[in-house]
C-alpha cells in the first residue's frame, strides 16, 4: 500500500519541474517561505541595534561606599520589632 502523501509529493515535484512561469514559481516560493517562517522563532533585530554603552553606564554607577551607605540606611528604615 503506497503512502498517499508520498504520491502527492511526487506529483507536485513533477509539476514543479515542468513549470516555466517565473510568476508561478515566485508564488510557490512565497507559500514555502510563509510555511517555514511560522516554525521559526524570530527575534527582534532592534535589540541588537542598541549601542553598547556598558562602560558609560558603569562609570555612572554607585561606588562601594555609596552602596554600603544606602544598604545601611535601608536596614535602619525597616520596621524592626524588639522581643
Amino acid at each position: 500500500m503506497e503512502n498517499p502523501i508520498l504520491d502527492a509529493k511526487r506529483e507536485l515535484i513533477h509539476w514543479i519541474k515542468e513549470m516555466d512561469e517565473l510568476e508561478d514559481i515566485a508564488e510557490l516560493l512565497e507559500i514555502k517561505n510563509k510555511k517555514t517562517s511560522v516554525n521559526k522563532v524570530t527575534e527582534s533585530q532592534a535589540e541588537y541595534a542598541v549601542k553598547d554603552d556598558f562602560h558609560e553606564r558603569f562609570a555612572k554607577g554607585l561606588t562601594g561606599e555609596e552602596l554600603m551607605r544606602k544598604v545601611y540606611a535601608h536596614i535602619e528604615s525597616l520596621p524592626w520589632k524588639e522581643k
